[in-house]
């Protein structure tokens, strides 16, 4: 698991929830829960993606500018599994699931697994440490009757459990700046602008940058069967006969060195077995 923040230069104010969802003409499989508001946006920053819209809601329907555009899913996430197949989804857009979801491990365990193995579910969440949330405690009140609060290590640690592999954050809305420097100086730790950020905005990968660039270049059936071949050659099974195999396939693949080495830093358990043997192969 790895996770970082984004807070290049000032906080921005104007960060809002589409922040994580790319630009761009790629046909993406986007599927967007509770976020009808969005979609015009989405689409507009999108406009070759295939989106699915889930929303609990009997009343809210698509505007007439989205139609065929949008396939419309009635289901409440908070209580149900949605009937979607698994892996087919390169973003899941849900800006409010970890605020309202009921048992938030089991509902983004399932959205993890709606992803496919390099996708992405772009979300936030409201920020219990925010110096408003502070100052109301301070004075004995929590408004938050039917929403969580979470502090960032928390949501950390639920998408690692729910098998995301990379997490960022970036501030969205904020507080004002004097209340969160009376808390600093109380003592509270402020690293990123914590105690002034209302709302964070969080990106969850299912794979590392590293994994994500090694699995966009071949098929999932290429990576396969790569994988079995170098594990045979790992562990000396028939090794010069899947030398073989594994020089046939770099060829009709056109698998060039620089990845074959990254791909075996990131599958092999013991890679120096490895290391001469890559050194033989033809490769470009």
């Amino acid at each position: 698991m790895m996770d970082g923040t984004q807070t290049a230069g000032a906080v921005r104010e104007e960060i809002d929830d589409l922040y994580f969802v790319p630009h761009g003409p790629q046909p993406l499989r986007v599927l967007a829960i509770e976020a009808h508001a969005l979609l015009p946006r989405l689409l507009a920053r999108l406009p070759a993606a295939r989106v699915t819209a889930v929303t609990r809601f009997d009343g809210l329907g698509l505007p007439a500018s989205l139609a065929g555009r949008v396939s419309l899913v009635r289901a409440d996430t908070r209580v149900q599994a949605l009937p979607l197949p698994k892996g087919s989804y390169d973003i899941i857009l849900a800006p409010h699931v970890l605020t309202e979801a009921l048992d938030p491990y089991d509902t983004l365990l399932a959205l993890s697994r709606l992803l496919t193995d390099v996708g992405r579910l772009a979300t936030a969440f409201l920020n219990v440490r925010c110096c408003d949330v502070l100052a109301g405690l301070q004075a004995g009140e929590f408004p938050f009757r039917a929403q969580r609060l979470y502090a960032k290590a928390e949501v950390v640690r639920l998408l690692n459990d729910a098998l995301f592999k990379e997490i960022t954050f970036a501030p969205g809305a904020q507080a004002a700046a004097p209340r969160g420097a009376a808390f600093r100086a109380c003592g509270f730790d402020d690293t990123s602008h914590d105690l002034t950020t209302r709302v964070w905005l969080v990106r969850a990968d299912r794979s590392t940058g590293a994994v994500a660039a090694l699995k966009s270049l071949y098929t999932k059936e290429t990576r396969a069967e790569l994988a079995r071949v170098l594990h045979r050659i790992e562990y000396g099974v028939r090794a010069e006969e899947n030398i073989e195999r594994l020089q046939a396939l770099c060829t009709r693949e056109g698998i060039f060195r620089d990845y074959l080495e990254d791909f075996v830093r990131e599958v092999v358990t013991h890679p120096a077995r490895l290391s001469g043997i890559i050194e033989r192969l033809r490769l470009t």
